[in-house]
């Protein structure tokens, strides 16, 4: 009997035993379970609450994109759109989409996208930044932008795009321009009068003498041609000394007020037979009662004939001149155009015309003072003188030069 009462409690505490480890493991998977929907629950908060950050960052930067006034686009290793933002397809006439896929070639000139599919390409291959500055023009508007091309790169390190950041620079380039260019002429100017000085006392002297030798020979003496020679060229090298004096002397007069017209018309008279003799046809459109302008009627017509004689000189087998005069929209400011259809000025050399001395023409044929003694006068009247110019006939720019002087109209 007492056997048989141990093993039943046995088989008892076996079953306890067996029901509580059993009961434990159950409520060991089912907190596990729990644990891991909590868990679950917390990872899933944090990758909503990251992917709505990580939106609000993308929808900043597109909007930081979007609103930007710089061309931002990025384009695959054969130079074809990927994305671009408004600013840049609104600058080209267009929308964003409209340009998605296509290549740089549509967009800027061919110099300008070889040049860009060059820097692109070269990213691709070495994985890192390049700068660069190009000209960008459509229509009318033409502007100067300092590039940054980066290199997009996956999770390995591998290129897949490029992002290229252009920024506007062509007003901060004029002023650099500008502030280069006035340090030149105050250095030049000083020197340009010592030299001026120093060639003009024994040059008068030179033709002095000459003058009195003329005066005591016969015309038809060979002596008096050899007179007549060196007083022609002494001739001209006093007039090389009055450009370099009126360079030195730039900053300096009166603010007088003129016709501008008038400055022109002045001077049609004096290159007009030339013009014709060089098979140079002159189109004359100025409008009438044109207010008075900022300046010394001379010294405007010394500007005008500056660059009628630059036109004329890149028309050797003749060609069209046109000079116009007209008042801004704004009833500001008179607008002074003179054009031709010459051989055009090398984009190279755009850069220095304005420069002291500095000439394309051949030896003999020029000082180089000529566009700085104008930029000089124009300016010193708080006027602006600017240059356009092809070498090449491209669409709607055709080839040849354009000068345009802005003037200050004489306030009542």
């Amino acid at each position: 009997m007492m056997s048989i009462q141990k093993t039943h409690v046995s088989a008892n505490s076996l079953f306890w035993i067996q029901g509580t480890g059993i009961f434990a493991l159950l409520t060991a998977m089912v907190g596990a379970l729990f644990y891991d929907q909590w868990r679950f629950r917390i990872l899933q908060n944090q990758i909503s609450a990251q992917s709505k950050e990580l939106k609000r960052y993308e929808e900043r930067y597109r909007s930081l994109v979007e609103s930007a006034e710089d061309f931002i686009f990025t384009v695959d290793d054969s130079g074809r759109f990927r994305s671009l933002n408004t600013f840049t397809a609104a600058f080209f006439g267009g929308t964003p989409s409209q340009f998605i896929g296509q290549p740089l070639s549509n967009l800027f000139s061919k110099e300008v996208a070889e040049k860009q599919l060059s820097i692109i390409k070269h990213v691709f291959q070495v994985g890192k930044s390049v700068r660069d500055d190009f000209m960008v023009t459509t229509g009318e508007h033409q502007v100067l932008l300092n590039a940054n091309f980066m290199p997009h790169k996956d999770e390995k390190g591998n290129v897949r795009s490029v992002l290229c950041i252009a920024k506007d620079i062509t007003e901060s380039k004029k002023l650099e321009n500008h502030l280069v260019n006035t340090e030149k002429l105050a250095s030049m100017g000083t020197l340009a009068a010592g030299v001026a000085h120093e060639i003009n006392n024994p040059l008068g002297i030179i033709l002095g003498f000459t003058d009195l030798l003329l005066e005591k020979c016969e015309k038809n003496s060979r002596l008096y041609q050899d007179l007549k020679t060196i007083e022609h060229h002494g001739l001209h090298c006093k007039a090389v000394v009055e450009n370099l004096l009126r360079f030195a002397r730039h900053g300096e007069g009166l603010y007088e007020y003129c016709d501008i017209n008038e400055s022109i018309r002045n001077i049609m008279d004096v290159v007009k037979h030339s013009l014709d003799m060089n098979d140079i046809e002159l189109r004359l459109s100025l409008s009438p009662d044109l207010p008075e302008v900022k300046g010394d009627l001379r010294q405007m017509q010394q500007v005008i004939l500056n660059l009628i004689n630059n036109a004329a000189a890149s028309m050797k087998n003749g060609g069209i001149l046109w000079i116009s005069s007209a008042i801004d929209a704004n009833k500001e400011k008179v607008v002074v155009i003179v054009r031709d259809n010459g051989h055009g000025i090398p984009p190279e050399y755009m850069d220095k015309i304005f420069d002291p001395f500095f000439t394309t023409k051949s030896e003999g044929e020029g000082t180089g003072l000529g566009l700085s003694v104008s930029h000089g006068i124009v300016t010193k009247y708080e006027g602006a003188i600017t240059c356009e110019s092809n070498t090449t006939n491209s669409g709607s720019n055709p080839k040849g030069t354009t000068f345009k002087i802005t003037l200050r109209i004489k306030q009542d």
